[in-house]
């Protein structure tokens, strides 16, 4: 492909896709657009140049996520953000492509099993090559991998107790099958420096420092966070919990009985089908862009050690917003040569929490202490 666009959005149709568009296009980025069908492409950018208040072009490129085509477009490409999935069924050509091709790695899931996957599999790889291999460039996982590196901070700390907590969570329709998968299948915390499985219904009361009342939480996939410190010597201890909103709670843990009753035996082949369908049938068509004052949202470490203990108390709002701007803020980083650490990263070690603490610090839909 030949352009002066550097950066290139597999998926950049669907809901998260668009955003990470729109805060490419906010900074001036040049970009490719792909995904498997030209005229829903089209009518993403004609929704970021509306969302923007201004024309913005970008380059269109139209491929299945095969290595074989997308290997010629990503000849001129420094850096691959996907947005495609669910990320464990149709994800690993994309993955190949870019190593191949010498492209830094940069996607928005939540699955633990394709971060655990990736990186047994491509981060020795992508190290050798100084490139960086990112998942969960997003509100889930890296908020709280930010979180927890401020924690660090605190000699003596060796133990992460993390909570996301939204108000009115709106998953897409990727999303809601990405979630689906995770939560029907082992989701894993890090205890003793070993990952063990939570219980496949488990469902916790956890308290929050804004709130009178307790709220419902699950593991939601497990988080990536137990995988980031599962090798890292400062930790022992990783767990993970998310209260994505109690209007939704009921019905997640409705499909979790459902799957534990009628597949959790299956076949994994059937087991994603069984999701798949069950998402399908959950899905009630791509949601609006998420909002300041409506999907307020906060971020909760508490750490631990032998005789110390500490929190840090992260507010943002609009999570998808922010998987956009933290997307964008990790290409314009890498393009400017400001990678800190190759391979198999977390945003927070790839470029240094504190670096990006400070870059969001003035943003309108998130407020961390500096």
């Amino acid at each position: 492909m030949s352009s002066n666009a550097k950066v290139f959005v597999y998926g950049a149709s669907g809901y998260t896709g668009k955003l990470v568009a729109e805060s490419l296009a906010a900074r001036n980025i040049p970009f490719v657009c792909a995904g498997r069908n030209r005229e829903r492409l089209e009518q993403s950018l004609d929704i970021v140049q509306d969302r923007l208040g201004r024309p913005y072009e970008a380059e269109i490129a139209v491929a299945n996520n095969t290595v074989e085509e997308l290997l010629p477009l990503l000849r001129d490409i420094d850096v691959v953000i996907n947005v495609a999935g669910p990320f464990m069924q149709i994800a690993w050509p994309v993955v190949e492509a870019a190593l191949q091709a010498d492209c830094h790695y940069l996607d928005t899931t939540g699955e633990q099993d394709w971060v655990l996957a990736i990186k047994d599999q491509y981060g020795q790889a992508f190290a050798d090559k100084g490139l960086l291999l990112n998942p969960a460039n997003s509100y889930m996982w890296a908020a709280g991998a930010i979180a927890a590196e401020v924690v660090l901070e605190t000699e003596g700390v060796d133990s992460l107790d993390i909570l996301y907590q939204i108000d009115n969570g709106l998953p897409s329709e990727a999303s809601t099958k990405s979630f689906l998968r995770m939560v029907c299948n082992d989701q894993f915390y890090l205890e003793q420096n070993e990952l063990k499985p939570w219980p496949h219904d488990m469902i916790a009361q956890v308290s929050t420092p804004h709130r009178n009342r307790m709220l419902r939480a699950l593991p939601w996939g497990g988080a990536c966070e137990p995988v980031w410190y599962m090798d890292d010597p400062r930790v022992i201890n990783c767990s993970v919990l998310t209260a994505i909103g109690e209007h939704i709670v009921d019905g997640v843990a409705q499909v979790i009985d459902a799957f534990n009753a009628q597949a959790r035996d299956l076949p994994q082949e059937q087991k994603e089908a069984w999701t798949n369908a069950a998402g399908d049938q959950m899905d009630s068509g791509e949601p609006p862009k998420d909002d300041l004052d409506v999907q307020r949202s906060i971020i909760v470490c508490n750490g631990q050690g032998r005789n110390v203990t500490t929190r840090f108390v992260m507010n943002m709002s609009a999570p998808y917003t922010w998987t956009g701007e933290v997307c964008a803020e990790a290409a314009e980083r890498l393009l400017d040569g400001k990678l800190q650490q190759a391979g198999f990263q977390s945003a927070a070690k790839a470029f240094g929490h504190r670096e990006l603490l400070k870059a969001f610090h003035s943003g309108d839909f998130c407020n961390l202490p500096a």
